[in-house]
Protein backbone atom coordinates (compact mmCIF):
# COMPACT_ATOMS: atom_id res chain seq x y z
CA UNK A 1 0.00 0.00 0.00
CA UNK A 2 1.28 3.44 -1.00
CA UNK A 3 0.88 6.24 1.48
CA UNK A 4 1.05 10.24 1.29
CA UNK A 5 1.83 12.04 4.57
CA UNK A 6 1.38 15.95 4.34
CA UNK A 7 4.51 18.02 5.63
CA UNK A 8 3.24 21.10 7.23
CA UNK A 9 1.27 20.96 10.31
CA UNK A 10 1.22 17.45 10.21
CA UNK A 11 5.16 16.88 10.45
CA UNK A 12 6.78 20.29 10.91
CA UNK A 13 4.75 23.44 12.72
CA UNK A 14 4.61 25.70 9.93
CA UNK A 15 1.41 27.88 11.48
CA UNK A 16 3.91 27.92 15.22
CA UNK A 17 6.50 29.64 12.91
CA UNK A 18 4.11 32.14 11.22
CA UNK A 19 2.48 33.17 14.28
CA UNK A 20 5.83 33.77 16.08
CA UNK A 21 7.31 35.85 13.24
CA UNK A 22 4.14 37.88 13.25
CA UNK A 23 4.34 38.27 17.36
CA UNK A 24 8.36 39.04 16.55
CA UNK A 25 7.12 41.61 13.75
CA UNK A 26 3.89 43.38 14.81
CA UNK A 27 3.65 42.59 18.12
CA UNK A 28 0.77 40.40 17.36
CA UNK A 29 -0.52 37.67 20.09
CA UNK A 30 1.21 34.22 20.12
CA UNK A 31 -1.71 32.44 21.94
CA UNK A 32 -3.63 31.93 18.69
CA UNK A 33 -6.07 29.37 17.24
CA UNK A 34 -5.69 29.00 13.36
CA UNK A 35 -9.49 28.85 12.29
CA UNK A 36 -9.01 29.76 8.66
CA UNK A 37 -6.89 29.78 5.84
CA UNK A 38 -6.06 33.19 6.21
CA UNK A 39 -3.92 34.11 8.91
CA UNK A 40 -4.77 37.93 8.65
CA UNK A 41 -8.59 36.52 9.54
CA UNK A 42 -7.48 34.59 13.03
CA UNK A 43 -4.60 36.76 14.40
CA UNK A 44 -6.03 39.32 15.90
CA UNK A 45 -4.00 42.74 14.67
CA UNK A 46 -2.86 41.44 11.87
CA UNK A 47 -3.85 43.25 8.18
CA UNK A 48 -3.61 41.53 4.62
CA UNK A 49 -0.81 43.50 4.14
CA UNK A 50 1.02 42.86 7.07
CA UNK A 51 0.47 39.11 6.73
CA UNK A 52 2.18 39.83 2.78
CA UNK A 53 5.40 41.05 4.69
CA UNK A 54 5.40 37.89 6.92
CA UNK A 55 5.22 36.09 3.77
CA UNK A 56 7.71 37.84 1.95
CA UNK A 57 10.49 37.28 5.01
CA UNK A 58 9.92 33.76 5.13
CA UNK A 59 10.70 33.48 1.37
CA UNK A 60 14.23 35.50 1.79
CA UNK A 61 15.11 33.70 4.56
CA UNK A 62 18.00 30.97 4.26
CA UNK A 63 16.80 27.63 3.97
CA UNK A 64 13.21 28.42 6.06
CA UNK A 65 12.12 25.21 5.94
CA UNK A 66 15.06 23.17 8.17
CA UNK A 67 14.21 25.20 10.90
CA UNK A 68 10.79 24.47 11.41
CA UNK A 69 10.31 23.23 14.66
CA UNK A 70 8.35 19.58 15.12
CA UNK A 71 4.46 19.77 15.26
CA UNK A 72 4.84 15.53 15.58
CA UNK A 73 5.67 14.20 18.49
CA UNK A 74 8.71 12.28 19.16
CA UNK A 75 7.09 9.05 19.96
CA UNK A 76 5.40 9.45 16.02
CA UNK A 77 8.56 9.91 14.25
CA UNK A 78 9.80 6.84 15.86
CA UNK A 79 6.86 5.48 14.81
CA UNK A 80 7.05 6.54 11.05
CA UNK A 81 10.97 5.40 11.33
CA UNK A 82 9.53 1.68 11.84
CA UNK A 83 6.88 1.83 9.60
CA UNK A 84 9.24 2.61 6.77
CA UNK A 85 11.80 0.56 7.79
CA UNK A 86 9.55 -2.51 8.23
CA UNK A 87 8.17 -1.91 4.60
CA UNK A 88 4.80 -2.53 5.66
CA UNK A 89 3.63 0.88 3.13
CA UNK A 90 5.93 2.54 1.00
CA UNK A 91 5.73 6.17 2.11
CA UNK A 92 5.50 9.13 -0.08
CA UNK A 93 6.03 12.67 1.44
CA UNK A 94 3.98 15.59 -0.43
CA UNK A 95 4.36 18.69 -0.15
CA UNK A 96 3.00 22.49 -1.69
CA UNK A 97 5.81 24.50 -0.12
CA UNK A 98 6.77 27.05 -2.28
CA UNK A 99 10.87 28.41 -3.19
CA UNK A 100 12.56 30.07 -0.45
CA UNK A 101 16.15 31.05 -0.47
CA UNK A 102 18.88 28.30 0.19
CA UNK A 103 18.35 25.01 -1.22
CA UNK A 104 15.95 23.45 -3.13
CA UNK A 105 12.64 22.28 -0.98
CA UNK A 106 12.80 19.32 -1.93
CA UNK A 107 16.70 18.87 -0.15
CA UNK A 108 15.10 21.11 3.25
CA UNK A 109 12.75 18.88 3.03
CA UNK A 110 14.52 15.84 3.29
CA UNK A 111 16.96 17.09 5.65
CA UNK A 112 14.70 18.20 8.22
CA UNK A 113 12.90 14.70 7.97
CA UNK A 114 15.66 12.83 7.71
CA UNK A 115 17.34 14.68 11.14
CA UNK A 116 13.66 14.37 13.13
CA UNK A 117 13.04 10.18 11.81
CA UNK A 118 16.59 9.57 12.41
CA UNK A 119 18.61 6.06 11.34
CA UNK A 120 19.97 6.04 7.46
CA UNK A 121 16.33 6.86 6.21
CA UNK A 122 15.84 9.07 2.71
CA UNK A 123 12.58 10.09 2.60
CA UNK A 124 10.71 10.19 -0.77
CA UNK A 125 9.75 13.81 -0.81
CA UNK A 126 7.36 15.39 -3.70
CA UNK A 127 6.80 18.81 -3.86
CA UNK A 128 3.70 19.86 -5.84
CA UNK A 129 0.18 22.26 -5.70
CA UNK A 130 -1.60 19.16 -7.56
CA UNK A 131 -1.48 16.43 -5.27
CA UNK A 132 -4.60 15.06 -6.16
CA UNK A 133 -2.80 14.17 -9.46
CA UNK A 134 0.31 13.13 -8.48
CA UNK A 135 -0.96 10.84 -5.91
CA UNK A 136 -3.33 9.44 -8.53
CA UNK A 137 -0.91 8.86 -10.91
CA UNK A 138 1.52 7.27 -8.26
CA UNK A 139 -1.38 5.09 -7.16
CA UNK A 140 -1.65 6.33 -3.92
CA UNK A 141 -4.22 4.47 -1.52
CA UNK A 142 -4.60 6.56 1.52
CA UNK A 143 -3.50 10.31 1.84
CA UNK A 144 -2.69 12.85 5.60
CA UNK A 145 -3.41 15.99 4.92
CA UNK A 146 -5.06 19.32 6.30
CA UNK A 147 -5.13 21.87 3.97
CA UNK A 148 -9.28 21.78 2.98
CA UNK A 149 -7.78 23.03 -1.13
CA UNK A 150 -5.85 20.01 -0.29
CA UNK A 151 -8.28 17.41 0.86
CA UNK A 152 -10.99 18.76 -1.66
CA UNK A 153 -8.12 17.83 -4.91
CA UNK A 154 -7.16 14.59 -3.48
CA UNK A 155 -10.79 13.14 -3.07
CA UNK A 156 -11.24 14.56 -7.19
CA UNK A 157 -9.03 12.24 -7.78
CA UNK A 158 -10.15 9.55 -6.18
CA UNK A 159 -8.14 9.48 -3.62
CA UNK A 160 -8.67 8.06 0.50
CA UNK A 161 -8.31 11.21 2.75
CA UNK A 162 -7.29 10.85 6.22
CA UNK A 163 -7.70 14.42 8.01
CA UNK A 164 -5.19 16.03 10.58
CA UNK A 165 -7.53 17.59 12.91
CA UNK A 166 -7.21 21.22 12.92
CA UNK A 167 -9.98 23.84 13.49
CA UNK A 168 -9.49 25.17 9.73
CA UNK A 169 -10.42 21.71 8.29
CA UNK A 170 -13.90 21.02 10.67
CA UNK A 171 -16.43 21.36 7.53
CA UNK A 172 -14.66 17.86 6.59
CA UNK A 173 -17.54 15.72 8.79
CA UNK A 174 -17.61 12.28 7.07
CA UNK A 175 -13.70 11.85 6.86
CA UNK A 176 -11.48 9.91 9.74
CA UNK A 177 -9.63 12.29 11.45
CA UNK A 178 -6.89 11.83 13.36
CA UNK A 179 -4.48 14.18 15.79
CA UNK A 180 -1.19 12.72 15.49
CA UNK A 181 0.66 10.07 13.07
CA UNK A 182 -0.24 7.09 15.64
CA UNK A 183 -3.84 7.29 15.16
CA UNK A 184 -2.77 7.89 11.72
CA UNK A 185 -1.54 4.34 11.45
CA UNK A 186 -3.87 2.55 13.22
CA UNK A 187 -6.61 4.02 10.60
CA UNK A 188 -4.34 2.61 8.31
CA UNK A 189 -4.16 -0.53 9.61
CA UNK A 190 -8.25 -1.09 10.20
CA UNK A 191 -8.98 0.67 6.64
CA UNK A 192 -10.68 -2.43 5.09
CA UNK A 193 -12.86 -2.32 8.39
CA UNK A 194 -13.61 1.55 8.49
CA UNK A 195 -14.68 1.57 4.95
CA UNK A 196 -16.81 -1.49 5.29
CA UNK A 197 -18.81 0.46 8.38
CA UNK A 198 -18.95 3.76 5.91
CA UNK A 199 -20.80 1.69 3.33
CA UNK A 200 -23.13 0.00 5.88
CA UNK A 201 -23.84 3.69 6.91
Amino acid sequence: MKIMIDVDDVLADFNGAFIDLSHELFGTPKDVEITEWDFYRCIPGLTREMEQEVWNIIKNRENFYETLKPFAREEDFSLLREVILSKRYEIFFVTSRFPVRGRSVEEQTCRWIKRHIGGSISPLVYVTSKKGALCEKMNISIALDDAPHHIDNLICHGVSVVVMDWPHNRQFVDLPRVKNLKEFFHVVENWDIICQNQTVE
